[in-house]
C-alpha cells in the first residue's frame, strides 16, 4: 500500500506523549486572582473574586498585582466609539481610529484595565489574541482582560505565523493579559452596565508560583531556527539571559535544567523514508522538518540530533561544575551555525565546542561518546527522560509541555513574553518570603523595568518622553525611540519627531521593495507591503482598448498608477483615504468624451503619426491644407531673408546717422549752427555729398 507523505508527516508528529511512560499529567492553565475591590457594595457580591488564565504573551507582573478602572467599549456603557467592521468591544481594529479615538493615555491619573470580547463569532471577522491585547494597549490601557463566550477557560497563546505583524506582538505587547469565561465576563459587564459608577479590579500574581528557599526552573527549547518569528525572539532571549543565568547559577540561587521537546515516530512507519529523515535510532527520537519541505533543506533528523549534543554539552558541563558553560554553547551556535547560512550542523557545532572548552574541561571524545551513534537501534537514556518530563507530573503540578518556547518554575509553567525582565521578574517571584536573592530587588522594585510604575507611565506619555530613566530619587521620562532632544529658549527640553521615511538611509527592506512604501508614525515608522496594482485588474475599471499604430497591435489603457503620489503621502503620515491606488485619464494622443456617465478615449489624429509619450500630433504627408516638408523649408528661408533684409536696411541707417553727427560736429568748428537757415543750407549740401558718395 502507497502512504500519502502528508499522513507519513502527521505519524511523525505524533508527540512523546503517546509512548512515554504513563505518567498522569495533563495540560495546565496557570490562572491566577481577578478581584472586584472598587466600589464596597460591587467588592461584597464577589468576595472571592474570579480566576483568571494568563496569557502566552504579554508582561504578568509575577509577585505582584495590578489595579486598575474596568473600561469596556461598547455604546451600552456610555463609550460611543465605533469601529468597522465589528464593534469596538471586539480590539480587533486599532482603537486610537475609532470614531470618535479611544486615547486612554492622556487621562494620566488613572489606571484603565480594558475588558474586550472574544470573536466576533463572524466567519473572516475575528481576530488574534495578541492583536487585540496590541490595540488595547496602543488605546492607552494597562492591562487587557478577554472575556470568553461559553464557560470555558484556555490559555491565549501567541501568534507563530512568519510575518512582521506577529513579531512585533511578541516584542512589543508590554502589558498583561488575561483570559476569563463567559459567567465571569457577564458578572464584570453587569456591574459596569449603564456606566453610572466606576468599577476598580485588581489583578493578582502574587501566589501563582509554588516558592522554594532555591528556585529549579527550567527552559524547553529547540535548536531549530527556522521557525519565524518565535525562533527570533527565542534566539534573543537566550543571548540576552546569560548574564543574569551564570550570576544565578554561580551562586547557587537557582538550578537551572534545559530541556528539549521529542516527538516519535510511530513503530509501523519506522522503515518509511519519511521517519528516517526526520528521526534518529530508528525512529525513536524525531522533530519535525524546519521548513515543512520534505525533500530539500535540512531535516527533522539534523535538528534533533542537534539537541542531543546540546543536551550532552550541558550534562558534561554540568559534571564539570559549570553547568552554565551551555547557555555560552547556544549562543554562539546560534550565531555562527544557522540554517540560512548552511552551516548548521556537526562541524560547526565542533568549532562552537572547541571554543567554550579552550581550558580544557571536557574533551570531544567525552562529548562524542555521550552523543552515541544516530543510527543506533536503540534507546538513548538522556532522550527517554526528555520524554518522561515532558509529560509531565499532576502530583508535583507540572503540566505537559506542548509550547515552545516554555519555561517552568518551581514545576508551575510561565506564561508571559519571553524577555529578559519578565523571566527574571517570574523566577524571583518562586523564591519564599525573606530568602530572595539582592540581585532580585531590581527585578521586583525597578520603576523602569518593564511594566513598572515608571515605564507605565513615561509609555502612555504623548510628548516624545517615553523612555523611562532611573534616578536616585525615582525615575525621569525622557525622549524615547524615534525622537531625538531639543532645547527650546526658555531651556525646556522637548522631543521632535523623527520622520525615519525621509531621514533614514537604510530602511527595512519590506519598506524599499517596488510596491511597498514606508509609512511615517509618531516615534517610528511601519513598512506597508504589497500595495495593489489597481490598474493590473482589468485596467481597473478604465478605458482600454487594442489599437493599430503602424501596423502593429497597441494597447491603450485610461488607468493611471497613482503609487508615487500614495507613497509620498505615507512618507509624510499624511491620511491616504483621499488618496486613490488609480484614477481614469485618457493616455497621449487621445481626447476624453463622455458616453452614458462613463469616459471613453478617442484618438486626437491618426496614432501613425502622434508621439504617444507626449501626445503632439504631426502633419500626414500629403495632407490637404496642410503644409509639408519643402513648405516648411521654404518659409524658414523667408523668414531668414526677410530678417537679413531687415538686418541690411537698420545697418545702412545707422551708417548714415553716424556720418550726419561727424559732418556736423566739423561744420559746428567754422559756421555758427543755430541759424536756421544757415543750419537748412548746410544740410542741402550734405545730403548733395552723402549723394555723391562722401563729403
Amino acid at each position: 500500500m502507497v502512504r500519502s507523505p502528508a499522513l507519513l508527516l502527521a505519524a511523525v508528529l505524533a508527540t512523546a506523549a503517546l509512548c512515554a511512560a504513563p505518567v498522569a499529567a495533563r495540560f495546565v492553565i496557570e490562572e491566577g486572582g481577578l478581584r472586584v475591590v472598587l466600589p464596597d457594595d460591587a467588592k461584597k457580591q464577589y468576595p472571592q473574586g474570579f480566576d483568571m488564565a494568563l496569557a502566552n504573551f504579554g508582561a504578568p507582573r509575577y509577585g505582584g498585582t495590578l489595579r486598575g478602572r474596568l473600561i469596556y467599549i461598547h455604546s451600552d456603557f456610555k463609550q460611543t466609539a465605533s469601529c468597522a467592521p465589528a464593534n469596538c468591544s471586539y480590539a480587533c481594529q486599532d482603537l486610537t481610529k475609532a470614531n470618535p479615538p479611544v486615547d486612554l493615555r492622556s487621562e494620566s491619573d488613572e489606571t484603565y484595565i480594558m475588558l474586550v470580547d472574544r470573536g466576533p463569532p463572524a466567519p473572516g471577522a475575528a481576530c488574534k489574541f495578541a492583536e487585540k491585547v496590541w490595540n488595547v494597549q496602543q488605546s492607552g490601557a494597562r492591562g487587557a482582560i478577554v472575556v470568553n463566550y461559553e464557560d470555558k477557560m484556555t490559555t491565549m497563546e501567541a501568534p507563530d505565523e512568519d510575518d512582521e505583524a506577529n513579531l512585533k506582538y511578541l516584542t512589543n505587547i508590554t502589558i498583561p493579559a488575561v483570559f476569563v469565561n463567559k459567567t465571569t465576563g457577564d458578572a464584570l459587564r453587569k456591574l459596569m452596565e449603564g456606566g453610572s459608577k466606576a468599577i476598580y479590579v485588581s489583578m493578582d500574581w502574587t501566589d501563582i508560583l509554588p516558592r522554594k528557599q532555591q528556585v529549579f526552573w527550567e527552559f524547553w527549547t529547540n535548536s531549530n531556527d527556522q521557525c519565524g518569528p518565535v525562533c527570533d525572539v527565542q534566539k534573543q532571549f537566550i543571548k540576552e539571559f546569560v548574564p543574569v543565568a551564570k550570576e544565578f547559577d554561580s551562586h547557587n540561587w537557582t538550578v537551572f535544567t534545559p530541556h528539549y521537546i521529542v516527538w516519535i515516530c510511530p513503530t509501523p512507519y519506522r522503515a518509511s523514508a519519511e521517519c528516517t529523515s526526520q528521526c534518529i535510532r530508528n525512529g525513536r527520537y524525531c522533530s519535525p522538518d524546519p521548513d515543512g519541505n520534505l525533500t530539500a533543506g535540512y531535516e527533522g533528523r539534523d535538528v534533533v540530533q542537534e539537541n542531543l549534543r546540546q543536551l550532552c554539552v550541558f550534562q558534561l558541563a554540568k559534571d564539570a561544575g559549570r553547568p552554565y558553560l551551555w547557555w555560552d554553547y547556544v549562543t554562539l551556535f546560534g550565531e555562527k551555525c544557522d540554517m540560512d547560512s548552511k552551516k548548521y550542523g556537526h562541524d560547526c557545532a565542533m568549532q562552537v565546542f572547541a571554543e567554550i572548552n579552550k581550558d580544557s574541561w571536557s574533551s570531544v571524545a567525552a562529548l562524542e561518546a555521550c552523543i552515541g551513534e544516530e543510527k543506533a537501534d536503540a534507546p538513548h537514556p538522556i532522550m527517554d527522560a526528555q520524554m518522561v518530563a515532558q509529560k509531565g507530573n499532576e502530583t508535583s503540578g507540572s503540566g505537559e509541555v506542548f509550547i515552545l518556547p516554555t519555561i517552568r518554575i518551581n514545576g508551575a509553567q510561565y506564561r508571559g513574553k519571553m524577555a529578559t525582565a519578565e523571566v527574571l521578574r517570574a523566577i524571583c517571584a518562586g523564591f519564599v518570603e525573606g530568602n530572595m536573592p539582592q540581585a532580585c530587588s531590581k527585578a521586583m522594585d525597578d520603576a523602569c523595568m518593564v511594566g513598572g510604575k515608571g515605564y507605565q507611565d513615561c509609555a502612555a506619555r504623548t510628548d516624545g518622553k517615553t523612555q523611562c530613566v532611573n534616578t536616585f530619587s525615582g525615575y525621569n521620562c525622557t525622549c524615547g525611540h524615534g525622537f531625538i532632544p531639543h532645547k527650546e529658549p526658555s531651556g525646556e527640553e522637548t522631543c521632535l519627531d523623527i520622520n525615519e521615511c525621509l531621514s533614514v538611509s537604510q530602511l527595512d527592506p519590506k519598506c524599499t521593495c517596488e510596491r511597498c512604501a514606508c509609512k511615517n508614525l509618531r516615534g517610528g515608522y511601519e513598512c506597508v507591503t504589497d500595495i495593489p496594482n489597481e490598474c493590473a485588474n482589468n485596467h481597473g475599471g478604465c478605458w482600454h482598448a487594442d489599437l493599430k499604430v503602424k501596423g502593429k497591435t497597441v494597447t491603450f489603457s485610461g488607468c493611471k498608477d497613482n503609487l508615487a503620489a500614495y507613497k509620498d503621502a505615507l512618507a509624510h503620515g499624511l491620511p491616504t483615504d483621499g488618496v486613490p491606488l488609480h484614477t481614469c485619464t485618457c493616455p497621449p494622443c487621445f481626447t476624453a468624451v463622455e458616453k452614458g456617465g462613463a469616459i471613453m478615449c478617442t484618438p486626437k489624429c491618426s496614432l501613425d503619426y502622434c508621439d504617444l509619450d507626449v501626445g503632439v500630433c504631426h502633419a500626414e504627408p500629403g495632407a490637404g491644407g496642410g503644409v509639408g516638408a519643402g513648405g516648411i523649408a521654404l518659409i524658414v528661408l523667408l523668414c531668414v531673408g526677410i530678417l537679413g533684409g531687415g538686418g541690411y536696411f537698420a545697418y545702412q541707417y545707422r551708417l548714415r546717422s553716424m556720418m550726419q553727427q561727424e559732418v556736423r560736429a566739423i561744420m559746428s568748428q567754422y559756421m555758427p549752427l543755430d541759424d536756421a537757415d544757415a543750419m537748412e543750407g548746410v544740410g542741402s549740401r550734405l545730403k548733395r555729398l552723402a549723394s555723391n558718395g562722401g563729403v
